[in-house]
């Protein structure tokens, strides 16, 4: 059972810390308030394409 939990949390912690270049950017941008909604827009067109 313990097992499972750890498990569990390293899974969670993963997805939590692997934040990425690109979000890394985005949320700098962000905090910044600089140019957020082109760079929202750049990045998810670009996912889009990448992803189709």
């Amino acid at each position: 059972m313990l097992a499972t939990f750890f498990t569990g949390l390293g899974s969670a912690a993963s997805l939590i810390i692997a934040i990425g270049a690109q979000n890394a950017f985005v949320l700098r941008q962000g905090i910044r308030r600089q140019h957020v909604l082109p760079v929202v827009v750049i990045c998810v067109l670009s996912d889009a394409v990448l992803i189709a």
